[in-house]
């Protein structure tokens, strides 16, 4: 059961902290003509090491969480 809870509250604290990452990218640099994205802010800031790491937090927290549920107590 702790599995579960660590590895939720781990995915679940990188999904948030990637969604502000996104959201920030996108509140300095409004996209001229539609010809900018999230993505292409990030990448001109240097944030895509960041996000990488986010996402690779998160994919441990759901395999961590999904260890916690597949496994039985004994």
């Amino acid at each position: 059961m702790k599995k579960v809870i660590a590895g939720s509250v781990l995915a679940g604290s990188s999904l948030l902290a990637a969604a502000l990452l996104l959201a920030g990218s996108m509140a300095n640099d409004w996209t001229i003509n539609g010809a900018h994205s999230a993505l292409w802010n990030l990448q001109r800031y240097g944030l895509m090491p960041a996000l990488y790491a986010f996402a690779g937090i998160g994919i441990i927290g759901f395999l961590l969480a999904a260890w916690g549920l597949i496994e039985k107590d004994a």
